[in-house]
């Protein structure tokens, strides 16, 4: 199930629901029918550590992916848990990291700043495709495979009829081995990452390149209330259960009815406190808090590189007061 149903979509005036596909375009069946059932012994296996020993390189290596993996639990909407796969490969690097929400929710939410303990505000802005020649189908999907447990698998699909990317929907148009199951979701827990390359690179299995960040407990402010209302003449200040992993941050937005938000990254310690002063612009109305744990991978692969962003993602429904 969605976290954004198309009901409260159009409620929120947020996006326009386009049906179970979430605005991707048909895929090409051929292309990811066979990704359920390639195998990984074809693939070469690479270092945990670079990739290093892949493939053949392949000339430039100039290809830059993103890889999203992001578990969303149970909230004051939803009553089950949610797992988001989504890939892309192009010529130049995305400006964003939370690909999942772009294609899945049909969500443009900027990147967190870099810097720890730093908040920065946005303003609604459609997302910029670029030319479609810089987006770049591979093979026909992505997996990802705890020690233990069903794998998570994200197949080619195209959006808006012309951009590939990977992702892990229920939709008829894709295999229905890549509909998402939220139980290839394990916390703290090292995966493996396979990725077929088609007529690009030869494909790859890369042993223990990923791994998930811990559970995030939030304790405040409430997110199991629904329409918690939010002042924001006063500062937001989120609490949770600190983390010991020092490759974790902790990545809190809030964003209106209209899409204008602020988001900030922090130190996983326990606590952060985002300044009235950035919350001025938001609207009076409902709006949406999420507070996430993530985790950080760069992971150099025979064509190039791939940043894997990994995602526990706790989410609120708020209401912004006037």
């Amino acid at each position: 199930m969605l976290r954004l149903s198309c009901s409260l979509l159009t409620f929120l005036l947020l996006v326009a629901c386009n049906g179970d596909d979430a605005g991707i375009g048909e895929s090409d069946t051929d292309a990811t029918s066979g990704a359920t059932t390639q195998s990984s012994t074809g693939a070469t296996e690479g270092s945990a550590a670079t990739g290093e020993g892949t493939t053949e390189d392949i000339p430039g290596g100039d290809l830059r992916g993103l890889i999203d993996f992001t578990y969303a639990p149970a909230d004051a909407l939803i009553d089950e848990p949610l797992l988001g796969i989504a890939g892309a490969y192009r010529m130049e690097a995305l400006a964003l990291d939370n690909l999942y929400a772009l294609v899945g929710l049909q969500l443009n939410l900027p990147a967190a700043p870099e810097a720890l303990d730093t908040v920065v505000e946005y303003a609604p802005l459609p997302f910029d495709w670029g030319k479609a020649d810089t987006w770049i189908a591979a093979g026909n999907g992505i997996r990802l495979s705890p020690p233990a447990g069903a794998d998570g698998l994200a197949c080619l699909t195209l959006a808006d009829d012309d951009y590939p990317l990977y992702l892990a929907a229920d939709s008829a148009a894709l295999d229905p081995e890549c509909a998402p199951d939220p139980a290839a979701w394990i916390p703290a827990s090292p995966y493996d990452l396979e990725i077929y390359g088609g007529d690009l690179f030869d494909d790859a299995l890369l042993r223990g390149v990923v791994t998930t960040p811990a559970e995030l407990v939030v304790s405040a402010p409430a997110l199991d209330v629904f329409d918690l209302p939010i002042d924001p003449g006063a500062a937001l200040d989120v609490a949770w259960e600190a983390g010991d992993d020092a490759e974790a941050r902790v990545v809190i937005r809030l964003w209106d009815q209209y899409g204008q938000g602020v988001v900030a990254a922090a130190a996983d310690d326990g606590a952060f406190s985002i300044p009235a002063a950035n919350l001025a612009a938001l609207s009076a109305g409902p709006g949406f808090l999420t507070v996430a744990r993530e985790r950080a991978h760069t992971i150099n692969f025979s064509a190039g590189q791939l940043r894997v962003i990994t995602r526990y993602e706790r989410w609120g429904y708020v209401d912004i007061l006037d």
